[in-house]
C-alpha cells in the first residue's frame, strides 16, 4: 500500500523518510519485516518499545485467558497501526498475533529522542497517529451497540470495508484471515452464530465467501440490517 495511506505516515513525514539523504538513524523504522501466519510481534505486558503498521496481510489482538478462550479486542488490516495503547501504561495491553502470512514497519517509539527533531516536533506527529486510531476505534464501537447477531455482523463487515476504503483500498472484495470464533469473541457472539448469520447473508445474496475469501455483493442491505 501507499505510504501516505498508512497510519505511520504522520510521524515518517516528520522524520523526512522519502527524501533522499534523510539524516535520521538506522534503526528508528524497520520497513516491511516479514512476519509469518501465527507469529507474534508482542505479547500481552511486554514492555512497549514500538508501533507497528501493518503493510500486508492482517492481526488480531487478544488478552489470554487462564480458560483458554481468549478474547478477541480488535482486527487490524492494512495501514492500521498496532500497539499505540501502549503509550499509556509502557506496556502493551495485549498480545498481537498474524492472522496470515503479513509484514509490517515498525517504529521505535524509543529512539525517537535520538533523530534530532525538536520534541514539539515529534509530539505533533504522535498525536496526529493518535488521533487517525480514535476516529477508527469510535468506529468500531458503534458496530457493537447493536443488538441482534444480524445487525452486529452486518455492521462488522461494513465496518472492516470503510477501514479498507480509508486506506486507499476500493475493492469489495478481500481475504478474512481471522475465524469464526476469532469474530464471535470479539462481536459477543457464539461461533456456531456467527456461521449461521453468515449462511444466511450469502443465501439473501447480500455476500460471498469462499475459503476464507469475502465479497460484499449488496452494500445497501447490508445497510438496511445494521441500521435497522
Amino acid at each position: 500500500m501507499a505510504c501516505q495511506d498508512c497510519g505511520l505516515d504522520p510521524m515518517c513525514s516528520i522524520l523526512e523518510y522519502a527524501e533522499e539523504g534523510s539524516n535520521v538513524p538506522e534503526g528508528v523504522l524497520l520497513r516491511r519485516r516479514k512476519v509469518a501466519r501465527g507469529e507474534t510481534i508482542f505479547l500481552k505486558d511486554d514492555k512497549f518499545r514500538s508501533v507497528f503498521a501493518v503493510k500486508s496481510g492482517s492481526f488480531k489482538t487478544y488478552v489470554p485467558k487462564a480458560s483458554g478462550q481468549d478474547q478477541v479486542v480488535g482486527f487490524h488490516v492494512i495501514g492500521e497501526l498496532i500497539g499505540m495503547e501502549g503509550l499509556s501504561g509502557l506496556r502493551y495491553p495485549y498480545t498481537a498475533r498474524a492472522l496470515q502470512d503479513s509484514s509490517v514497519c515498525e517504529l521505535r517509539m524509543e529512539s525517537l529522542a535520538d533523530t534530532g527533531y525538536l520534541l514539539e516536533e515529534l509530539q505533533q506527529g504522535i498525536i496526529k497517529m493518535l488521533s487517525t486510531e480514535v476516529a477508527f476505534n469510535h468506529q468500531l464501537i458503534t458496530t457493537l451497540i447493536h443488538q441482534s447477531a444480524d445487525q452486529r455482523l452486518a455492521g462488522f463487515l461494513l465496518n472492516l470495508t470503510r477501514r479498507l476504503r480509508a486506506r486507499g483500498m476500493r475493492q469489495l472484495e478481500f481475504q478474512i484471515g481471522m475465524s469464526r470464533s476469532d469474530i464471535g469473541s470479539y462481536l459477543g457472539l457464539a461461533s456456531e452464530t456467527v456461521s449461521r448469520v453468515f449462511t444466511r447473508f450469502q443465501k439473501s445474496g447480500l455476500i460471498q465467501l469462499r475459503h476464507k475469501r469475502l465479497r460484499l455483493l449488496d452494500l445497501e442491505g447490508l445497510r438496511e440490517i445494521a441500521e435497522h
